[in-house]
């Protein structure tokens, strides 16, 4: 027994130093999952941090999280987003690998008893696919326009109108056919144009939604081909005074963008609360250049305003916005051509016409626009049966866009138009019945005035009218654990009054009335949390807006003639969407979206021969309609070869067809793959983050231009432009500070100088796309 004593201690003495070392050495993974209770949606960006090991992680979009920790021991797991509220919890690891799923409540109130619903996003369809741009995103992409923003998500195009005016495409579909919602209003301003970018400051939004189904059952029946929402940060109770400052340097342009924002609260009680928001950004911006000359009067200027505040008690919450957006922008000179031989001369003529040096002045041609939002919205929760919202929303829309004129005349707009429009929404959101049947109920209404202001001297682009739309929807939902079913209806009365003169110089008043209908069925499954699926059909129509119907005469942005049909009919479309979700081994994930739609009566722009006028020579575009087919696919993939270095690929595929004329859809997306390599450091040279990112972008020639477009000229081809690949880099770092966070970035566009052109910029014909671009951005929040 003695011996056996012996034996045993000295495996003892021998055994327990390897032990020891083996379990210093022993790490495990510790990952899992972050979604909201009730709804299980993934929470993105949520940090998960362990206290004991001074290390955190923060949630993907999908709320994934991986992290390596030491095993043989019992962790607290703090989780927490701003969204929601903190969650503290924990866990016993051994020596295998530890999974779990988490799950957030929604915050419901801060600061004891004082009740917040500012924070409650836009809803969205269930079965509607959607792509989001969080803070973290949007912090990187500060001093883009929102169509740049946007167009890094894939099924998302940037339409351009030279350097300067960017305007977003979903699945094919823009203008009149993409719903913009600013903070909960849909914006109203002569966005029929495709030279007429979103009059809204990026900087006041804090989420960016891109809805890619039809949305007119939410939306209206601008929303036929997809929505974008703009969210700003929630206005909640906080008795600290919070801010937050953005400087941003670009060396293309050489311009600067600068924004502040100050937000604080006057707690008066327990249960009421006073909260409030100041913001304000302004740009400056010289002449842009493309790879091997200046872009002559591409140079822009903004100066940009907003104003929010809430009252908030117990079931009542109060909120008043006001936002004012003025820009001035320049158009590329050399678009504007004195006679027909120089037209077909630039085609081919590279710099071109007009070329000077660098340059800020800001010449005709030119726009200004003035855009002024004042919104006010009642909140009212009534928790046993159901919440009600009503908003009302006032906008105005100063457009006047100058023209090379003689005679001294070029302080005089060619184009000067004034759209004044209301809004009302009465919202009602029941609670759940029969457990998991929860829905929404609407009315809408909207008044839309439009003049064009006298002393022009010219033709007005569209006549004065007014519009009137009124609107009604329900969309219920059934969810379950597994399964999620829904299902709307929505109905739209629309009147259009137009007065103008005609060929004869007679002053007449036409007017239309049209009847909208708009369905979705719907639904989804969760296979498992790797596994996901969702689908829907929707039926939506679209009537024809006030340039397709009356355009008459010189659209100088686009340097283009455009000229309406007023016998055009609505246009009504069927489509059909898929999405996939799936994800392996938290390496591993893939998100696959498919659609295809058809639509009745398309309206599109047909191009036919240029014209001379007195005001020079420009290609012409006439509203036509057809039946037309659009289907796609959009890929978007990441794989983590190991911690924290990925690889994330984005590719969309995009056809549609004239089905009428038996040829290809003019003004299509050329198809495009992005593949980007990502690197982040956790925790290092005193950063909390350091982000590397190296992306290549190959855009493939649009081979499936129609014959119309590039032989709608005698004289000459418009060149259908080669495809193309660009190469952009970007660093971005986290600094934590004493109640405060520094945020630093830099990026460097067109990193090789590639000289190209998009078929999309609707001035390709006459110059290229921008060159190289540094871009520096500094963001300090406390």
């Amino acid at each position: 027994m003695l011996r056996l004593i012996k034996i045993l201690f000295v495996i003892y003495v021998f055994a327990m130093p390897e032990l020891s070392i083996g379990q210093e050495e022993c790490r495990v993974s510790f990952s899992g999952q972050v979604l909201s209770e009730g709804e299980h949606l993934p929470v993105a960006f949520a940090t998960v941090y362990i206290p004991e090991i001074e290390d955190g992680v923060q949630t993907n979009e999908e709320g994934y999280f991986s992290i390596k920790i030491p095993c043989h021991n019992k962790y607290e797991v703090i989780i927490s987003q701003v969204e929601y509220q903190k969650t503290s919890t924990y866990i016993s690891v051994e020596i295998e690998d530890y999974k779990q799923t988490f799950y957030l409540k929604s915050k419901q109130n801060v600061l004891s008893a004082v009740s917040v619903h500012s924070h409650k996003r836009e809803e969205v369809l269930l079965s509607n696919v959607e792509s989001v741009l969080s803070t973290r995103e949007l912090r990187k992409l500060k001093g883009k326009s929102l169509s740049e923003s946007v167009s890094t998500l894939p099924g998302v195009y940037n339409i351009k109108t030279g350097p300067g005016i960017n305007k977003p495409m979903i699945h094919g579909l823009y203008g009149s056919r993409i719903q913009v919602v600013n903070n909960e209003v849909s914006q109203m301003g002569q966005q029929w144009g495709v030279d007429h970018a979103p009059e809204i400051d990026p900087f006041v939004a804090s989420r960016i939604t891109i809805v890619k189904g039809a949305s007119s059952v939410k939306y209206g029946p601008r929303a036929i081909g997809g929505a974008l929402l703009l969210e700003p940060e929630p206005l909640v109770p906080d008795s600290t005074l919070h801010g937050s400052l953005d400087l941003v340097g670009f060396t293309n342009g050489r311009g600067g963008i600068g924004s502040v924002m100050l937000s604080g609260s006057f707690l008066l009680n327990e249960e009421e609360s006073l909260n409030w928001r100041l913001q304000s950004s302004a740009k400056k911006s010289g002449d842009q250049h493309a790879a091997n000359y200046n872009l002559t009067n591409t140079g822009s200027e903004e100066l940009n305003f907003s104003a929010a505040a809430n009252y908030i008690k117990e079931d009542l919450q109060a909120d008043i916005f006001y936002s004012r957006f003025s820009t001035e922008i320049g158009i590329l000179r050399g678009a504007h051509i004195g006679n027909v031989d120089n037209f077909f001369e630039a085609l081919d003529k590279r710099p071109p016409f007009f070329t000077e040096d660098f340059s800020y002045e800001i010449n005709n041609p030119k726009q200004n626009v003035v855009h002024q939002l004042l919104k006010a919205k009642v909140h009212l929760d009534r928790s046993d049966y159901g919440d009600f919202d009503f908003i009302y929303a006032y906008q105005q829309n100063a457009r006047q866009e100058f023209d090379i004129r003689r005679g001294g005349r070029s302080d005089r707009p060619s184009v000067d138009l004034q759209l004044d429009s209301h809004v009302a929404k009465l919202l009602f959101h029941h609670e759940p019945i029969w457990t998991n049947l929860s829905g929404e109920i609407g009315l809408d209404y909207e008044y839309q005035n439009n003049k064009n202001v006298p002393g022009t001297g010219t033709t007005p682009l569209i006549p004065n009218y007014s519009s009137f739309q009124t609107g009604a929807f329900l969309n219920e939902a059934w969810t379950t654990e597994k399964w999620n079913l829904e299902a709307g209806l929505r109905f739209d009365a629309i009147a259009i009054d137009v007065l103008k003169f005609n060929e004869e110089d007679q002053l007449i008043n036409p007017k239309h009335q049209y009847n909208m209908f708009s369905g979705i069925v719907g639904g989804g499954y969760d296979f498992s949390s790797n596994f996901k699926y969702k689908s829907n059909i929707s039926w939506s129509q679209r009537a024809p807006s006030i340039n397709e119907l009356y355009s008459q005469g010189l659209h100088h942005s686009v340097a283009a003639i455009e000229e309406g049909d007023d016998q055009l009919s609505p246009e009504t479309s069927m489509k059909w969407l898929h999405s996939l979700q799936f994800s392996f081994n938290e390496k591993l994930r893939l998100n696959v979206d498919a659609y295809a739609s058809r639509i009745q009566n398309y309206i599109y722009l047909q191009p036919e021969e240029p014209r001379l006028t007195i005001r020079g020579a420009f290609p012409v575009y006439q509203y036509r309609q057809t039946l037309a087919d659009i289907y796609g696919t959009d890929i978007i993939g990441s794989y983590e070869f190991f911690h924290h270095f990925t690889l994330n690929t984005k590719a969309s595929i995009i056809r549609g067809n004239d089905i009428s004329n038996e040829l290809p859809l003019i003004f299509m997306p050329a198809d495009r793959w992005e593949n980007t390599l990502n690197w982040r450091l956790s925790n290092k040279l005193g950063f909390k983050e350091i982000d590397f990112n190296l992306s290549g972008l190959k855009v493939f020639e649009q081979y499936r231009a129609p014959i119309t477009e590039t032989e709608a000229y005698e004289q000459a081809t418009v060149p259908v432009p080669d495809g193309y690949f660009i190469t952009n880099f970007s660093l971005d770092t986290t600094k934590k500070l004493e109640n405060a966070q520094l945020n630093l970035g830099l990026s460097i566009y067109n990193l090789m100088n590639t000289d190209y052109t998009d078929y999309l910029n609707r001035l390709r014909f006459y110059a290229a796309e921008t060159g190289r671009n540094f871009e520096l951005r500094i963001n300090y929040i406390f």
